[in-house]
């Protein structure tokens, strides 16, 4: 006999095992259906940001060719050092990275090896190095390479049929090369040398302006075949090709103290130079 009783209220539930599959697959549908509708509704303003955004893309203006050249320049100064000289109105970019030598190099500079220091081709005395641009310690290792460089000298008051001349020996001298750098024609040559299992290769070119030869000069120095047998061998005519790229950033100017003149008129015959003398007549006159 229970001691406890049941009560005409209470109700005794039981499921059938067969129907809680059922139940639980109408469950996880249900779930999945109302996440495929929030999904699908949040779709909806993605479309409209996308839509939106190509309407402002077919709004923008097209950028003019002076505004593309100076995001061009800007761009180009993320990624190059410069250098500049007021007092020869000359200045280049180099590529970041590589090491800019101010004026004459240092003894220990690594140069062209075995055969000796980066050289100036004036035919007259008188040559200023400015700067030479050199790749930093490490580069190309493995490989028989030796340095590359692109420097920039100058020669104030020299004439521009000595500019013309180049103090290259006949027997180093390759093609003739000519080149307009910032509207100024630069004329020149090829040249190598080869001695002590060093190899180099270079193109040295002249151009005559605000009274003063400049000269640039760029080449790459390799360990010979012969003394490098194991060794990767570098392409110079890419390296030299490279180094040339150099020139499209080269700029020149009239120097700072020819800036700073008087303008031409106000010091020549006409008219710069007989306004005093009227202004001076017509005080008197009053």
């Amino acid at each position: 006999m229970d001691r406890f009783p049941q009560s005409p209220d209470t109700r005794q539930v039981s499921l059938d095992s067969a129907l809680v599959p059922i139940f639980c697959a109408a469950l996880l549908y249900a779930v999945s259906w109302v996440m495929g509708c929030s999904t699908a509704g949040s779709g909806r303003p993605a479309r409209k940001h996308e839509a939106a955004a190509a309407r402002r893309d077919e709004e923008r203006p097209v950028l003019s060719g002076r505004r593309l050249t100076i995001e061009k320049m800007a761009r180009r100064s993320l990624t190059s050092v410069a250098f500049a000289s007021d007092e020869y109105g000359i200045s280049f970019d180099a590529p970041k990275g590589y090491l800019i030598k101010e004026g004459e190099l240092p003894e220990m500079d690594r140069g062209l090896g075995y055969l000796g220091p980066i050289p100036m081709h004036f035919a007259e005395a008188g040559g200023v190095r400015l700067a030479t641009v050199e790749p930093p310690p490490g580069l190309h290792t493995g490989t028989n390479f030796v340095n590359e460089f692109f420097t920039v000298s100058a020669h104030y008051g020299a004439s521009e049929a000595s500019c013309a001349a180049f103090d290259i020996p006949a027997g180093a001298r390759d093609a003739a090369v000519t080149r307009t750098v910032d509207g100024v024609t630069f004329r020149g040559f090829e040249e190598h040398s080869l001695a002590s299992l060093h190899r180099y290769a270079g193109t040295y070119l002249h151009g005559f302006s605000n009274d003063s030869c400049y000269e640039i000069g760029y080449g790459v120095a390799t360990v010979g075949f012969d003394g490098a047998p194991a060794l990767k061998t570098v392409d110079e005519r890419k390296r030299l090709a490279s180094l040339e790229k150099m020139l499209s950033g080269v700029r020149i100017a009239p120097p700072e103290f020819e800036r700073e003149r008087p303008a031409l008129g106000s010091l020549g015959t006409g008219e710069g130079r007989d306004a005093p003398e009227r202004a001076d007549a017509a005080v008197v006159e009053r």
